[in-house]
């Protein structure tokens, strides 16, 4: 017999499950905005390096456009490190 459909007088009060997924999306979000800024840090070095953004698109899996608007976009300070 199917599940009746969630109404106001019939919600489950457990919501461990969703608290529990909220927490791991949440950090998923951070590890991903961490990734990407260590990605745009390796890009801005290997092209400081002297590595041509066709080369380091080759290296990352990006294409050559995708690494050239990485580049083009200023690197974010830190509040310590701002003058």
């Amino acid at each position: 017999m199917p599940t009746p459909p969630s109404t106001p007088g019939n919600v489950p009060d457990d919501t461990t499950g969703l608290t529990a997924a909220a927490a791991a999306v949440t950090a998923a979000q951070q590890a991903l905005s961490a990734a990407r800024r260590e990605l745009s840090a390796a890009i801005s070095a290997a092209r400081t390096a002297g590595v041509p953004a066709h080369r380091i698109a080759e290296h990352t899996g990006l294409d050559a456009m995708t690494v050239r608007n990485i580049l083009a976009i200023p690197s974010a300070t830190t509040p310590a490190s701002r003058p």
